[in-house]
């Protein structure tokens, strides 16, 4: 709680911690001697690809720099080795832009997309084995939704792709930087998240992990001189590169390599760096505190959130055994079958007028008003929450 204004609206953007916003002091000195700039852009790419794979238990190579999660999504819709007639299936609960992404390749290219039917706020492996057939190509999917925080159970959905030779992408943006992940152990194919949620960076980066294994299977849209290597194998070297530009012998049409990691599908030329040093910042944060730390603060305010609301004569549409939670804890006033969210948003108004800030999220029938805390969220303002809405609830009556 900071000059009594208490912030519960983390899965839309949450608060950066000082050694982040730093990034932005530092980049400007940086700026301030170009000379120096031009030789540390690279290590600041390389800093933050190397911090996002200890983050997530994966190596350098696997590792991208994205502006956000619908980048990353839609780098990844446009490359894919998909045909006409085949099919990739998205669940009826997902945040647009993990449909929006595949409009041109449904166009230009016949791909089909399937819609999941989903029961209660929840997706399951049984779900997307109703749907899938031997032209599923791609299965997509939030880990954890920003509607009501259900979290999937990845390890037995994986099992599904890989059974079916699909391509598994994992969403990550409400779950990175609030719960652990190990992309070794879930087994999925691609992951990725935006940083501006729960990893705490507001400077336009985040990651994506793809599988090695991929790599040679799923081209970039296109290859930018960064993704330039002028011996195969051998790593980008800021010096040799230099060298190479001041050549008299250089030419445009010069037999070159390219890369063979997932950083060729970073924007190329000049990138965000800015950005990706505040993720190192952001992801070195967090593992200093350690992940499993930031977890059991989470879930503890978690538990007194749902014991809380369940008091009241309200329903919850989050789940309700940790296993399948998250950081999100969901509710309504009423079974929102009727469409009519008034209600909801007045509640949400009077919040803010308190001093509270939350969110109304609802999708295909189910969501509501959405309660998101943090590492930093104390349990002092998660009762000071539970007992301006019981207020409220008591006035309206």
């Amino acid at each position: 709680m900071k000059n009594g204004y208490i912030y519960l609206d983390n899965a839309g953007t949450s608060i950066p911690h000082e050694t982040v916003k730093e990034a932005a002091t530092e980049y400007v000195k940086l700026l301030k001697e170009p000379a120096l700039l031009n030789r540390r852009q690279a290590d600041i790419l390389s800093d933050a690809r190397r911090a996002a794979a200890a983050f997530l238990n994966c190596e350098n190579d696997e590792i991208a720099l994205v502006r956000s999660t619908s980048q990353a999504l839609g780098t990844l819709a446009c490359s894919l080795p998909l045909k006409r007639g085949q099919n990739v299936l998205i669940c009826d609960l997902e945040y647009q832009a993990s449909t929006a992404c595949w409009h041109p390749r449904v166009e230009r290219d016949g791909v089909e997309l399937r819609c999941v039917k989903t029961q209660n706020g929840r997706v399951t492996a049984e779900d997307f084995a109703r749907y899938i057939d031997e032209n599923t190509k791609v299965i997509l999917l939030a880990s954890v939704q920003e509607i009501n925080g259900f979290r999937a159970d990845i390890q037995e959905i994986s099992r599904l792709a890989k059974k079916h030779h699909c391509y598994f992408l994992v969403d990550g943006i409400q779950e990175a930087g609030a719960l652990q992940v190990d992309v070794k152990a879930l087994g999925m194919d691609i992951y990725c998240a935006g940083g501006k949620k729960w990893i705490g960076n507001p400077f336009g980066c985040g990651f994506m992990y793809i599988r090695k294994e991929l790599l040679s299977q799923v081209q970039p849209p296109y290859y930018s001189y960064m993704d330039i290597r002028l011996e195969e194998g051998v790593p980008f070297d800021v010096e040799a590169y230099i060298a190479y530009l001041e050549s008299p012998v250089r030419h445009p049409f010069d037999k070159v390599h390219f890369a063979k990691t997932a950083d060729v599908f970073e924007a190329g030329g000049y990138d965000n760096y800015v950005g990706a040093l505040g993720l190192y910042k952001a992801l070195q944060h967090l593992m200093d505190m350690g992940m499993e730390a930031v977890e059991r603060q989470i879930l503890g305010l978690r538990r007194r959130l749902l014991t809380g609301l369940k008091q009241m004569n309200v329903l919850v549409t989050s789940p309700e055994e940790e296993s399948s939670g998250s950081a999100i804890v969901s509710f309504s006033l009423h079974d929102l079958a009727d469409c009519d969210v008034s209600r909801e948003r007045a509640l949400v108004s009077y919040l803010k007028s308190q001093g509270i800030q939350v969110s109304l999220r609802c999708t295909a029938g189910t969501g509501g008003i959405r309660v998101s805390p943090h590492y930093y969220n104390r349990e002092v303002e998660i009762d000071i929450f539970l007992e301006t809405v019981k207020h409220w609830l008591k006035k309206e009556l």
